[in-house]
């Protein structure tokens, strides 16, 4: 991804000047620097220090780990009908490290005086990636991640997939949100790109600058969907009670946040969404669970919503970071406000899914057991002659 970084960068500015201005190494700076970003180093300019982590591309970036951890399990052969986890250990690790060592150098050959990374934050950044995505990759190939699920107790496994779902099922909710409204306000959208009187390339480039960043739009969104709601810029909110703006960049994206003032009445009810889609997902995952009484279907229910609630609030807290110099330093959501209303909203629609999985499955249970009882009982030609 490093390479189609500096590719994608060297076909715009070639683009937008036919190399007029700067030179190669400009671009290939820029793409580097892009690069880096996706992987949490920042970028430090003249006027302001660029935090904000292009989520597009971070994903990109660990899908091709991914892969490339599946082609190493199949290339050794890690896995198999042994169940040793520790070549999986191993190669995860010497992954990481030459992923975060590359990381490294090209922050180090990307260096300039108005345009600096940190070096630790993309050393880290890196290795965290390399482990997470290639680490996943070699589980998945390998087989043992389907060895270690099914060792976890049932209560465990009940939890995990309960929480990642009801992840799943909020960011899918606040995709449809943000969709929703990008959509509506395209015409907006489309006004905002014209009155920057960019070409066919320029439209273009902006257009894959704001693909890359959609992943941070649809978690703040979800921010939204919590009730908190989150800022662009300072002094700014835009939640479900309350809308309040300021001037705000020319980006097309940003057409999809409501207008500023009093909110209708009917956006409030949005904050029950990640209640209801929290107790389904847990619903569904407690009927797996196999618990013996409701009320240990519903511990492990409220088990599985906060699990969701500290994973969405990390997410959230990722989406956001400084965009530019003064106020817009301060764009996301809050980190306690977001923890504090996702552990409420899954953690009640949790307890609530759990308690009726439970139930439900404890039922179909028992009727299924009288089912079998009755049914030779009831077979004729076995009474008494």
């Amino acid at each position: 991804m490093l390479l189609v970084s500096v590719a994608v960068a060297l076909a715009g500015w070639f683009a937008a000047d036919a190399g007029r201005y700067g030179d190669t190494r400009d671009a290939t700076r820029v793409g580097a620097d892009a690069w880096l970003l996706a992987h949490g180093a920042g970028l430090r300019l003249d006027t302001a220090t660029v935090t904000v982590v292009p989520l597009g591309l971070t994903l990109l970036c660990a899908l091709a780990t991914f892969r490339v951890g599946r082609w190493v399990a199949a290339t050794a052969a890690l896995g198999g009908d042994r169940a040793d986890l520790r070549p999986v250990l191993n190669a995860a690790g010497v992954m990481a490290t030459v992923y975060a060592l590359v990381a490294l150098v090209t922050a180090i050959l990307a260096s300039h005086p108005r345009a600096e990374s940190d070096l630790l934050r993309a050393l880290v950044g890196a290795f965290v990636l390399g482990v997470v995505a290639g680490g996943s990759g070699l589980l998945a190939r390998s087989g043992l991640g389907r060895v270690l699920v099914a060792r976890l107790p049932g209560w465990a496994r009940a939890v995990l997939l309960g929480g990642a779902s009801a992840l799943l099922a909020t960011v899918a909710a606040s995709a449809f949100l943000v969709g929703t409204a990008l959509l509506l306000d395209f015409g907006t959208a489309a006004t905002v790109l014209s009155r920057l009187h960019t070409d066919g390339s320029g439209g273009l480039m902006y257009t894959v600058v704001g693909l890359l960043v959609v992943p941070n739009a649809v978690l703040l969104g979800a921010a939204y969907l919590l009730g908190p709601g989150f800022a662009v810029g300072a002094g700014t909110v835009v939640s479900p009670t309350a809308v309040v703006l300021g001037p705000l960049p020319s980006f097309p994206l940003l057409a999809a946040l409501p207008g500023a003032g009093a909110t209708p009445a009917w956006t409030t009810a949005v904050i029950g969404a990640p209640v209801l889609l929290t107790a389904l997902a847990v619903t569904l995952a407690s009927r797996r669970a196999h618990a013996a009484r409701v009320d240990l279907g519903a511990l492990c229910g409220l088990g599985a919503g906060l699990l969701a609630a500290v994973l969405l609030t990390a997410l959230v807290v990722l989406a956001g970071g400084a965009v530019g110099p003064g106020r817009m330093a301060a764009v996301g959501g809050d980190a306690w406000a977001t923890l504090t209303a996702a552990a409420v909203s899954c953690g009640g629609g949790g307890l609530l899914g759990g308690a009726l999985g439970t139930w439900w499955a404890l039922r179909r249970a028992r009727s299924e057991e009288s089912s079998r009882v009755a049914g030779p009982l009831s077979t004729p030609g076995t009474g008494a002659r």
